[in-house]
């Protein structure tokens, strides 16, 4: 049952939410455009908070969207969590929505306490994307050997040199990441890539479906794959795929972050276009 309580002078709050990307320019504020974060700041103070800014779980880039996002911030006003949960989505627009509000404890961190994260790229194969899906998938029309597909996606699995597969600012960081799931999975005309770890490097996702695809037609052949995920230099740019596909599905964290409930609750898994 959500609880009653209003929230006092510096309460870390735990805002899970989610967010339709298009013609947003990813989470974090920049000087120029409309980001999730300037929009999420904005309606806390809406709501009288007057301190430092709220903190995400992940940075999505331009166009990606989020079926599951968290973001914690420090509030410096005193309200009602239904107040609070019903003033913030006043404030925002549709294509943001915060479905709870809860108390996890000062040592929460929606970045850093996040252990894991599954994401999910779209392509559509039909001769036409149905309009209500054009926003969340990115139209593919050539060949496509699956079962190759397939193949190729098991050797990401486990602990490999990700270099080849970001960009010059996510090569700064250590390029070693791990990887507990790599598949793809055949809806009719929809493919749905699922790829899932503790964490990730700019673009990385995208590039990997875009290698895949490489694959699939014909273009690049498992060692190819096997020299890209061992930190050496395919011989080739790995194309980082539209954005408009990518969804960030799930975060996950331990079970001694779960926070007390005070407003809302989360979304059904078929909320979200695609299912």
């Amino acid at each position: 049952m959500a609880r009653k309580d209003p929230i006092h002078h510096r309460t870390r709050l735990r805002l899970d939410l989610a967010f339709a990307g298009t013609g947003l320019q990813g989470w974090q504020a920049q000087a120029r455009g409309t980001t999730v974060q300037g929009l999420v700041d904005a309606a806390l103070s809406a709501v009288g908070h007057r301190g430092p800014r709220v903190v995400g779980c992940s940075r999505t880039d331009s166009g990606v969207h989020a079926r599951a996002f968290t973001a914690h911030v420090d509030a410096t006003f005193a309200r009602h969590p239904e107040a609070t949960l019903k003033g913030l989505n006043a404030n925002l627009p549709p294509q943001i929505r915060v479905y709870r509000v809860s108390v996890p404890g000062d040592s929460f961190h929606a970045r850093y306490s996040c252990s894991g994260k599954t994401y999910r790229y779209h392509l559509c194969r039909g001769a036409a994307v149905p309009p209500f899906l054009a926003p969340y998938v990115w139209a593919w029309r050539g060949a496509l050997d699956l079962s190759a597909v397939a193949d190729a996606a098991r050797l990401f699995l486990g602990e490999h040199d990700f270099s080849a597969f970001t960009t010059s600012d996510g090569r700064e960081r250590n390029p070693r990441r791990t990887l507990t799931e790599c598949r793809i999975e055949e809806r009719g005309d929809l493919l749905c890539f699922h790829v899932s770890g503790a964490s990730f490097l700019h673009r990385m996702v995208r590039c990997i479906v875009g290698l895949l695809l490489a694959v699939g037609g014909g273009r690049v052949g498992q060692q190819e794959v096997r020299m890209a995920l061992s930190g050496e230099n395919p011989g080739f740019q790995i194309p980082a795929l539209p954005a408009q596909g990518l969804v960030l599905w799930e975060v996950v964290y331990p079970a001694g972050a779960e926070a007390i409930p005070f407003a809302g609750s989360l979304p059904r898994e078929g909320l979200f276009p695609i299912s």
